[in-house]
């Protein structure tokens, strides 16, 4: 994967995706971008107040959006997990960054995430479908466009960072 400039994590919410980041950005010495939060500085409202006022597509169009502009050399990208529904970004971080699959059983995460709607209000399709039913439609999606999976549940975030670096200088 020596052509890949970035990493790309990509996974259900709960799944660990900003904890890995962070930890393996560290490790690398790059750059960890949340999209979520780089969403919120940019347009000063965060994924809660979008889905809200503006709806879904229009949340869609901007994680697109920043996701396209976005240098990814030396970038640890951790998007939300309805990234997979935009497809101009994905093939973007498919062709520039190692896109790396944090697999994570519906169980777990609905233990991770709970029922909380402070802890889902700013998921793409959780009132329309629920968490089993993003969970069967996104799974699919992770799966095609990731390079790399890892079954994340039970192991320590730092062992999925390690993980994740060895398999970047294969």
């Amino acid at each position: 994967m020596d052509h890949k400039i970035g990493i790309t994590l990509i996974g259900m919410p709960g799944s660990g995706k900003s904890t890995v980041g962070k930890l393996l950005a560290a490790r690398l010495d790059w750059k960890f971008v949340d999209l979520d939060a780089l969403i919120l500085e940019k347009e000063g409202i965060g994924h809660e107040q979008i889905l809200a006022e503006h709806g879904a597509q229009k949340l869609l169009e901007l994680e697109n959006r920043y996701t396209l502009k976005l240098d990814m050399k030396h970038v640890i990208f951790s998007p939300g997990g309805s990234i997979v529904y935009c497809a101009p970004a994905m093939e973007k971080l498919k062709m520039e960054t190692l896109v790396v699959y944090l697999d994570v059983p519906l169980a777990e995460v609905r233990a991770r995430i709970g029922e909380n709607p402070k802890n889902i209000r700013g998921i793409v399709g959780f009132e329309e479908k629920g968490l089993a039913g993003l969970f069967a439609e996104r799974v699919p999606l992770f799966r095609e466009y990731a390079h790399y999976t890892i079954q994340s549940l039970g192991r320590d975030p730092q062992d999925v960072a390690g993980e994740i670096k060895k398999h970047l200088s294969n």
